[in-house]
């Protein structure tokens, strides 16, 4: 994706956290308005820290996944090549 379609859905997912977002319920319950589908909140929140680290890597969205970011970091360089 183009920078600027991931700081939306970041930014998206961002405003949608303001209301809360339930990362500990495994149900499909949320949708965006930039891209398709039905997301759990885990997924939301994993995509959002992804759109951050890429757009604005010095923000903390408050959910830190660093470890399990640069894990799927190494293995798409390993996957790539």
């Amino acid at each position: 994706m183009a920078p600027a379609e991931v700081q939306k859905i970041g930014y998206e997912i961002a405003l949608l956290g303001m209301d809360g977002i339930d990362v500990n319920d495994p149900g499909k319950q949320y949708s965006l308005r930039s891209l398709a589908g039905e997301f759990t909140g885990l997924h939301l929140v994993c995509l959002e820290y992804v759109a951050f680290r890429q757009v604005a890597p010095e923000m903390d969205i408050g959910f830190d996944l660093a470890r399990e970011y640069e894990m799927a970091q190494a293995l798409y360089t390993e996957r790539k090549g």
